[in-house]
């Protein structure tokens, strides 16, 4: 028993920076500077979403697990906390593509989100929660080092082999779902009597009352946003949808329990849970609305032009 649980335990630190990093190389080979150019221009937009996530979900959020300490144990908190700091998920794209939303409408935002969680987690994590040691700049260069980097080596390589990209792309995603597979059977498996606890508390409602919150903080945003955002329920998404990979690397920090990283993964299997079928519906009265031919490719996001 001993040797599996050193196994699962081994396979969530694989996973968790292949994940990552392939998930971002896959979002940079399948987003073309031209697709989001427009959207990074209208300041609107951008400070509409910046703020609905690094300063609505962080602080309602936090608020929120403070009021409700009584009735979850700490690291269940301090993991809700660090996911809600954790913006820019690159399965998002997947998840516009479900709910048919221009896809520079998701790039561009989920971009700048990106780049703000660098900035932000380190200097915010920390922050809020004071009786864990987090090294923010070893947060810092572990974001640049497994979401940046590859995301920007995804844009050069498309660029530079444009016939390729697509099919670079697809082996990058086939590794992103793989490796994310890995990772929840990994983490909810060598930690199975805390995630057995958690089913039992008020964890999972928590869990789905913040991703209710922030989609309800995206939606304003939504609604606030500049003349680029045609589909005011991409941001809704966006920020309901944390970045899970972000989180999960500054969960991995040393003399962090290891209770706070299945934490993280549940709120992620909730919001999953509650957002796959909102994309697929919306995306299905979309697609009847414009007379399009609906197939399961389609409404997956599998099939179809890789922009609007």
């Amino acid at each position: 028993m001993r040797a599996i649980e050193d196994i699962l335990v081994g396979l969530i630190h694989v996973s968790v920076p292949v994940f990552a990093i392939a998930s971002m190389l896959s979002m940079g080979l399948r987003t073309p500077l031209r697709s989001f150019g427009a959207q990074l221009r209208d300041r609107r937009t951008v400070l509409a979403v910046l703020g609905a996530n690094f300063v609505v979900v962080p602080a309602v959020g936090t608020l929120v697990l403070w009021l409700l300490s009584g009735i979850l144990p700490a690291q269940t908190g301090e993991g809700f906390v660090i996911a809600l700091c954790a913006a820019g998920a690159p399965f998002v794209l997947q998840l516009g593509a479900m709910a048919r939303i221009p896809y520079g409408e998701t790039a561009g935002p989920m971009t700048v989100l990106l780049l703000g969680s660098i900035v932000f987690m380190p200097i915010v994590v920390p922050f809020l929660l004071q009786d864990v040691e987090v090294d923010g700049w070893a947060v810092a260069r572990l974001l640049l080092g497994t979401m940046l980097s590859p995301m920007i080596a995804g844009i050069v390589l498309a660029a530079v082999f444009p016939r390729r990209a697509d099919r670079m792309a697809r082996v990058a995603g086939a590794a992103a779902a793989v490796s994310a597979v890995l990772m929840f059977l990994s983490g909810f498996g060598a930690n199975s009597g805390v995630v057995i606890e958690l089913m039992l508390s008020p964890a999972l409602l928590v869990a789905a009352g913040l991703v209710a919150m922030a989609f309800v903080a995206g939606r304003a945003a939504g609604d606030l946003a500049g003349p680029t955002l045609t589909v005011p329920d991409g941001p809704a998404i966006l920020s309901s949808q944390r970045n899970i990979a972000a989180a999960l690397l500054v969960a991995r920090g040393d003399g962090i329990d290891p209770s706070v990283v299945v934490a993280i993964l549940v709120l992620s299997a909730v919001g999953f849970v509650l957002l796959v079928p909102y994309a697929l519906v919306t995306g299905t009265v979309r697609r009847r609305r414009d007379g399009e031919r609906i197939t399961v490719g389609v409404l997956l996001g599998i099939v179809g032009p890789r922009s609007d």
